[in-house]
Formats: structure tokens, sequence, C-alpha cells
């Protein structure tokens, strides 16, 4: 049997992936749906749950939030993970990537040593973490 797998979700992956969205590349979806059905771990930071709530308040996407964030809560899959000191230091080493909030999701990535599923450009040509 495979590995379990562990990813790091950014705010428009998670988005696009619960609201069934065919932005989101299928290689990704693929790798979310594969990793909830063989008991990998999917890490939402909360700082990508902040964005997709700031999304959804301000209507930019249909996305019932409190649903997505119940499924999240309650699903085994998938595991909240905060900002706390031990990232906040890895994201002060992070040096290929500008945007704040991009940081600290990638130095979530980085200190949880887990892959991380983005479809941003600038995250994935940084070489600062392995993107999918």
């Amino acid at each position: 049997m495979e590995e379990p797998t562990l990813y790091v979700l950014d705010t428009h992956v998670l988005i696009w992936y619960f609201i069934g969205s065919n932005r989101l590349r299928q290689k990704l979806k693929e790798r979310i749906d594969k990793a909830r059905r063989r008991g990998g771990r999917l890490l939402v930071p909360t700082i990508v749950l902040s964005e997709a709530l700031d999304v959804a308040e301000k209507g930019r996407v249909e996305l019932d939030f409190v649903g997505m964030y119940r499924l999240i809560r309650e699903e085994p899959e998938f595991e909240i993970v905060g900002f706390g000191p031990d990232v906040f230091e890895e994201t002060m080493r992070i040096r290929e990537i500008q945007e704040i909030h991009d940081r600290i999701i990638v130095a979530t990535a980085r200190f949880y040593e887990a892959g991380m599923l983005t479809k941003d450009r600038i995250i994935r040509d940084s070489g600062e973490v392995e993107t999918l």
C-alpha cells in the first residue's frame, strides 16, 4: 500500500475544490481526492481559512463558508494548523516570495515537511517548497 500523503492547501485550491470549480486543475483535484481516500492528511493553515472567509464575505465566489468549515472540522483527513512561533520563524527564512500571506502558507508547508497544492505561479516557481 502507498504511504499516506501530506499536503498544504492554498486558498484558491481549497475554495475551488469545495465549490467544484473547473478552474481547479484536474491533477490537483485528484491529489486531494486520493489523499482523502487513502488516509492522507490535508493541512489547512488558519491564514487560508481567513482568506477564504474574506472571499466568501465579499461575495467574490459563491461559497458556503460555514458548510466548508464544518466539513474541514469533521473530516479526519483535514487538519487545521495555526500560525505560531515555529511557522513564523520559517516565514522569516523565505526570500523568494514577497506577499506575506503566501510566505506564511509556504512556511507552513516547509515546517510540516508537506507538499503544497497551489495554482500560484510565484509559489510554484520560487523553489521554496515542493508544489503540485
